[in-house]
């Protein structure tokens, strides 16, 4: 499990109110520090029938084996099928500043993420058919458009530093399809769903030399940041956005009008693209953040 992740499990009660249960759970880590007599590893929490009854409690075992579950073999409970054919392929490549430099940022796309004085949300309100169009939106922004109901792949690979990092979807939960490695020669296995029902995460780890493709519907008109769920490798620009349908969200959704009232008394534009102007004209904002690394790719449409 990643920063970020989580898993939910239904357990099947018991019916007595004789006794009570203790919940316990043991992590399995190696970046859980101890001290002496307290360890973090394991924890519990009583599950409480009955207020006069006795709680039933378990030793904690350090030494002990571990079924490890296989999360490929695991099905979403709604039985969504794989989604596809795939309309639109997209390809990034996790990248970080030469180690040399004084500057501390990482990417998924080709620029450190940063915010622009037009939130993407009101560019893709207010610029009409430029609006299914990059060139509205400022590089540091990396925006993606989506078309709507689009079946979307997205590989990201992580084969610039031995770091891990983790992708947090905001917007949707999306299929895991496959995860392997970069390099042909790495000993990282390919991992592949089984059946034909993946299993669904909002939340991925992305290890040291390894790729993961995912897949989504783009039925959910909005404009959605992507992210590492590590919050220094966040706050460094490693993120992108996701502009879900802007023709739709033209016709369906409306902005508050204290969310705008909000903005003129900061003095923010609400209107155009990033700078607050027509077209690609970006006159005023600070320039992006490149990051040197392996070009990304988008194919389809």
């Amino acid at each position: 499990m990643c920063p970020g992740q989580r898993y939910s499990v239904i357990i099947t009660a018991h019916d007595s109110l004789k006794f009570n249960h203790a919940l316990n759970v043991t992590f399995h880590s190696n970046f859980l520090a101890r001290k002496p007599g307290l360890n973090p590893r394991y924890h519990h929490v009583p599950i409480m029938y009955n207020d006069d009854a006795p709680i039933k409690t378990y030793p904690m075992i350090e030494d002990h084996e571990v079924k490890w579950a296989d999360e490929y073999a695991m099905e979403p409970q709604d039985k969504q099928m794989l989604l596809e054919p795939v309309d639109q392929h997209i390809v990034l490549n996790v990248k970080a500043p030469n180690r040399n430099t004084s500057i501390s940022a990482h990417a998924y796309g080709d620029y450190a993420y940063a915010s622009v004085p037009v939130p993407p949300l009101y560019t893709a309100l207010t610029t009409g058919n430029m609006a299914l169009s990059p060139s509205v939106y400022a590089p540091q922004l990396n925006a993606i458009i989506l078309k709507h109901n689009h079946i979307v792949e997205l590989e990201l690979r992580n084969s610039f530093a031995p770091i891990i990092h983790t992708y947090h979807s905001h917007g949707h939960a999306f299929q895991v399809v496959e995860t392997g490695p970069v390099n042909s020669n790495s000993s990282i296995p390919v991992k592949r769903f089984k059946g034909r029902q993946p299993m669904r995460r909002d939340t991925i780890t992305l290890a040291a030399g390894q790729y993961v493709r995912v897949r989504i519907k783009a039925d959910n008109p909005g404009v959605w940041y992507q992210h590492c769920h590590q919050e220094q490798h966040n706050l460094s620009g490693m993120a992108f956005t996701f502009i879900e349908a802007p023709d739709v969200m033209q016709q369906t959704l409306r902005v508050p009008q204290e969310m705008l009232e909000f903005c003129r008394i900061l003095g923010h534009p609400t209107q155009g693209n990033s700078a607050g102007r027509f077209g690609s004209d970006m006159a005023g904002i600070d320039p992006p953040l490149a990051i040197n690394g392996t070009a990304n790719s988008i194919t389809g449409t």
